[in-house]
């Protein structure tokens, strides 16, 4: 045993530098081991598809001119917007962009991820880009005069270029065109909060509303639409009445089923829709209340009124949110034929009723609300 014990010693003191160098070797790899893997760790814990937070604040960033990437990472810290530099400065790094980014103004939100910030700041100065909300039930007259009205683009020419097909959109075909249509693209501009460029050509800003409607327009939705025998138009159309006659959202799979409801019914009054909304897009006055409809407005001759024309109009007659839409895809399923405003309720909600008599009965309780 201690013949074996000193050999072993004698090994160790031929191959001592060996030995050292092999030592070194190891623990330059557990430490670079460790630093991958709390790097590794910390970017997997960076979740991109996080839900994001509603009430987050944007924050304005000034770079100024010749400021490096150090630079402008110390300046996101010091913004509140990154915790401290080496994410930000590997992932430049590893996208390449080093030498992409410009100085100027840009308007960065409190929850934006690490990539959005070096997107942001690749794409130049923002100093020009204005917040505009689009919302749901919007008209494109409406909206055209909104975007004239925040310098974005022309109002004549926003309205032609709704009338363009031309644009990278692969939904766009299912748009059905007639003479009757107002715009083609009535229905297809999302709602939402948008950052737009003043003074854009207004294809452009066509083009960013159409974009949006293809990213909320999933795979699952497309399946559905194509399982439900309607077309895409079709079901934005129906959507667009909801979105009008409806003041709250817990009405809108409601109210889609009332419609399918009387489109399947053969009498000749129940199977229009008799949608109020339907008269004032007719009369260029979406911007009226729905009870400012009279008895000899619902006569007024346009294939958009829908008590004089059975069925779908000619287009839908507002740009409708996707809870719109997906209440057209998803109705509830009920036996409501009619429906009327409900008065005594603050918030807005429809009164739905199956029948007639039951439909005539409600009528006459809310004549004498209020006396």
């Amino acid at each position: 045993m201690v013949k074996w014990f000193n050999r072993f010693l004698a090994w160790v003191s031929r191959n001592a530098k060996k030995l050292i160098a092999l030592g070194g070797l190891v623990i330059i790899i557990a430490l670079a081991f460790l630093t991958a893997f709390s790097y590794g760790y910390h970017f997997m814990k960076t979740d991109s598809y996080a839900p994001r937070d509603e009430n987050a604040r944007t924050i304005t960033v000034e770079v100024p001119q010749r400021a490096t990437v150090k630079d402008i990472a110390n300046l996101l810290v010091k913004k509140g917007l990154l915790d401290d530099t080496w994410e930000f400065l590997v992932k430049v790094r590893l996208s390449g962009a080093q030498d992409d980014f410009k100085y100027g103004i840009y308007y960065i939100s409190q929850d934006a991820t690490v990539e959005e910030m070096i997107a942001t700041l690749k794409a130049g100065d923002q100093s020009n880009v204005v917040s505009f909300n689009l919302v749901p039930g919007m008209t494109i007259d409406e909206l055209a005069h909104e975007l004239a009205e925040a310098d974005i683009c022309n109002e004549a020419a926003f309205k032609k270029a709704c009338n363009m097909t031309s644009y990278a959109c692969s939904f766009i075909k299912d748009i059905e065109i007639s003479d009757t249509r107002r715009y083609a693209l009535e229905g297809y501009m999302m709602p939402g909060n948008y950052q737009l460029i003043k003074e854009s050509s207004a294809s452009n800003v066509v083009q960013v509303f159409l974009d949006q409607f293809s990213i909320e327009y999933t795979a699952s939705l497309q399946q559905k639409v194509e399982e439900s025998g309607y077309t895409l138009d079709e079901i934005v159309t129906m959507a667009s009445m909801i979105q009008e006659e409806c003041a709250v959202k817990t009405d809108f799979a409601i109210m889609s089923s009332m419609l399918y409801n009387r489109m399947s019914f053969r009498d000749d009054l129940l199977n229009h829709w008799n949608m109020l909304s339907s008269v004032l897009y007719a009369q260029h006055r979406s911007e009226d209340e729905l009870i400012s409809v009279t008895e000899v407005d619902k006569g007024y001759d346009s294939p958009y009124n829908t008590f004089l024309n059975k069925g779908f109009t000619p287009g839908p007659i507002c740009n409708p949110s996707m809870d719109a839409i997906k209440a057209v895809l998803y109705p509830q399923e009920t036996n409501y034929y009619f429906y009327e405003i409900d008065y005594a309720n603050p918030n807005g909600a429809r009164h739905f009723s199956q029948t007639e008599a039951e439909h005539n009965l409600y009528l006459e309780a809310q004549s004498t609300y209020g006396e």
